[in-house]
């Protein structure tokens, strides 16, 4: 489809790349530095029950050249919640283009509607860096309102962390990844219950999205999961799983969850773990490691952060457009 001298279609797996450069230069304009994987645009494009060609949509200029793109998921039960990834090649300042990105993703999030219980409130999230005005201002005046903020939070260590011991009752267990993903995809449940925005999907879909990212993953290494088992049930209370970077910042190490039950929290379980983590990232020569949290978490997750060590380098704003009042269905409180 040809429209305003762009040649508008939906994209393919090809597309990552020329995606991924779009991305980083975004980020590099927004100052936060990020360098996106085409790998990991792959892993996301193939997620299970995603179709990529009925989900994007590209933009490319005269010469074929891709400059701008928008992906849209609604892929949890029920969609009440569908988001999109977009970007624009910050070279290319044609507002036209955002304008076009936002009302196809606008029109694609009023087609779930009818998916959804008669009664629920049906949003659609997208975001921006905090302070590039160009995505923020296009969100703006497309109806969206300022949501959440998102941090990604760094240490940088001068020394090896000293070890905290785990609460009397608590050991470190191994990880075996084919026994005891069911067992972290348990807990992880459990543990991010109380998350904005959470909607309690089904034990076997959850199991099969994170099999799917778990195992397409060049820097997931089960020997690195922590698993803190409570020594008088067996019950595995609580879990960290460090990854051998972080693929947007070659060289820095990426906590890629944090979790403890409800039951046990509040001992000290997770500040233990992040410490344990942070000292075998130092031990295997990784200085620096990052995470990505909500600043308004529900479970006060960004003051955890704080206490070991780690700041803010720099912020996401989440956007929603209300698409249909009603029953809120996600997780916006802890009770």
């Amino acid at each position: 489809m040809t429209e305003s001298g762009y040649c508008w279609r939906a994209l393919t797996l090809d597309d990552a790349r020329r995606c991924a450069e779009i991305s980083t230069a975004v980020s590099a304009c927004a100052g936060a530095g990020e360098r996106f994987q085409p790998r990991d645009l792959r892993a996301e494009w193939t997620e299970p029950n995603f179709d990529l060609s009925a989900s994007s949509l590209g933009a490319a200029d005269a010469q074929g050249r891709l400059i701008a793109f928008a992906v849209f998921f609604a892929t949890q039960e029920p969609p009440v919640r569908p988001y999109f990834n977009w970007g624009l090649d910050p070279a290319h300042g044609d507002p036209k283009l955002r304008a076009k990105l936002l009302s196809w993703a606008i029109d694609r999030g009023k087609s779930v509607i009818a998916s959804c219980p008669p009664d629920a409130r049906v949003s659609l999230w997208g975001g921006a860096y905090r302070g590039y005005s160009a995505d923020e201002s296009a969100l703006h005046e497309a109806g969206f309102s300022p949501g959440r903020l998102w941090h990604e939070m760094h240490i940088d260590m001068i020394e090896r962390p000293a070890a905290v011991a785990l609460p009397n009752g608590f050991v470190i267990r191994p990880y075996c990844h084919e026994a005891d993903l069911p067992i972290l995809v348990d807990l992880v449940r459990d543990s991010f219950s109380d998350h904005y925005g959470h909607i309690e999907q089904s034990f076997e879909r959850d199991l099969e999205m994170f099999r799917h990212w778990l195992d397409s993953s060049p820097v997931f290494d089960p020997d690195r999961v922590l698993l803190a088992m409570d020594e008088a049930t067996g019950i595995v209370a609580g879990g960290v799983v460090p990854l051998r970077e972080y693929q947007r910042r070659p060289g820095v190490g990426y906590i890629d969850m944090v979790g403890v039950r409800r039951a046990y929290r509040r001992r000290g379980l997770a500040s233990a773990m992040l410490i344990q983590s942070f000292a075998e990232y130092w031990d295997r020569g990784i200085k620096a490691v990052c995470l990505e949290v909500d600043g308004e978490s529900l479970t006060n997750a960004l003051a955890l952060y704080e206490r070991v060590g780690m700041r803010v380098q720099h912020s996401f704003v989440s956007y929603e457009k209300l698409l249909r009042d009603g029953v809120e269905l996600a997780k916006v409180a802890v009770k």
